[in-house]
């Protein structure tokens, strides 16, 4: 039923109007407002999916009514009612905000139809990716995660971050490996890939949601997998385009909640898209060498020249110990960036890990470095749900 709030510009004006759509099965008007303030005020308090609003209404007239109503209640359909069908009249119509120009006592065949496409666009509002959209506990997320440096421990990282999500986000995450020569993502959690992001760049041009859903691979933890490449291929860069990325990252967004990407230590076109398309951005770093500190403080700067802003960026130290030749604060020093999370060293739990491809946060949950992959993704969630609150709190304002 599409619902319908009309107007009258003088007495008796809108009569035939009214009969024609009460004895219509597919209407339903649910106000009569007398003046262009009154049928302001019902747009917002009704919400219909249509105001049938004439342009010489007492009080305001309807142009000014539509541009109240375009801010105030933009999923209402404003149909103007006025005379003057020129190119200018339609042009001014629109301008303020009106979905079409109608005359007062036109085609009702056209009539009819309009309402229904108002009706049709008001549905969007129940639809999923409606939600998605203004909805910013719903809203995807991705995590970009790339060091100086290969060697510093960033698929250790990536692997059990992600698990921990995959846990407690059931079917809602997803882990992308960008390494698609050497990526070592899929073993560390034993899975032998039958598709890879290589494989699924043959098809970029034509791809979709059913191709990519069939190449990913699923974890016990329930975390989905997008092998790097399931054979090593010597040109892997040639086929990561902008176009395959942004198309294979929007797709995923539409399905999984959480993308996570892994990255390798190269900045090239497609990989500065992916990053500057993350809500967050991971740089690993240890402190064992000063060329390590100072390459991260090279890939900050070039981060943060354009392609992604400071409070999306957190600096991650990982294997840290005592022992480490340099310090936290070194790195702060050559980044101009605080180090947001520190991973300690703990080589034989990692190894064992890997070489059973187990996630530690699964078989060692309580231990020191399990639970410092459970403070990251306290502090990627906690970081994420107090945007969404200043994002509410600014709507309601």
């Amino acid at each position: 039923m599409i619902r319908v709030v009309l107007t009258e510009d003088t007495a008796g004006r809108s009569e035939g109007l009214r009969r024609i759509l009460d004895n219509s099965e597919e209407v339903e008007i649910v106000g009569y407002a007398l003046d262009g303030l009154e049928a302001a005020q019902m747009a917002v308090q009704l919400r219909p999916d249509a105001l049938l609003v004439h342009r010489r209404l007492p009080g305001i007239d309807g142009d000014e009514v539509c541009r109240l109503v375009s801010v105030a209640a933009p999923e209402v359909g404003c149909i103007l009612l006025d005379e003057d069908q020129s190119e200018k009249a339609l042009r001014r119509a629109m301008s303020n905000g009106a979905r079409a120009v109608l005359a007062p006592d036109g085609d009702v065949g056209r009539l009819m139809e309009t309402l229904r496409q108002a009706g049709a666009l008001t549905g969007v509002r129940h639809s999923s990716n409606y939600q998605l959209a203004v909805d910013p506990a719903r809203m995807p997320v991705t995590v970009g995660l790339i060091s100086a440096k290969d060697g510093v421990g960033k698929t250790t990282i990536s692997v059990n971050l992600a698990t921990v999500f995959a846990r407690r986000f059931p079917d809602e995450v997803v882990l992308v490996d960008f390494y698609a020569h050497l990526g070592d993502v899929a073993i560390c959690l034993n899975i032998q890939p039958r598709n890879s992001l290589i494989d699924l760049a043959t098809f970029a041009t034509d791809l979709d949601a059913e191709m990519v859903e069939a190449a990913l691979e699923t974890h016990e933890s329930g975390l989905k997998i997008l092998a790097g490449c399931s054979t090593p291929q010597p040109v892997w860069l040639d086929s990561l385009s902008v176009p395959y990325i942004a198309t294979l990252i929007g797709i995923l967004r539409h399905q999984y909640r959480f993308v996570f990407c892994e990255l390798p230590p190269l900045l090239w076109p497609a990989s500065l898209h992916l990053l500057s398309r993350c809500q967050q951005v991971l740089v690993v770093a240890n402190l064992f060498d000063l060329p390590t500190v100072r390459d991260t403080g090279i890939l900050v700067s070039m981060l943060r020249s354009g392609y992604v802003a400071r409070d999306r960026l957190k600096l991650v130290v990982n294997r840290s110990c005592r022992r480490d030749a340099y310090t936290a604060g070194d790195l702060e020093q050559a980044t101009g960036c605080k180090v947001a999370f520190e991973v300690p060293n703990d080589t034989r739990t990692v190894v064992d890990a890997f070489n059973r491809g187990i996630p530690f946060v699964m078989e060692q949950p309580t231990s020191a470095i399990a639970m410092s992959i459970a403070r990251i993704a306290d502090g990627l969630i906690e970081e994420l749900r107090s945007v969404n609150n200043q994002r509410q709190d600014g709507e309601a304002a």
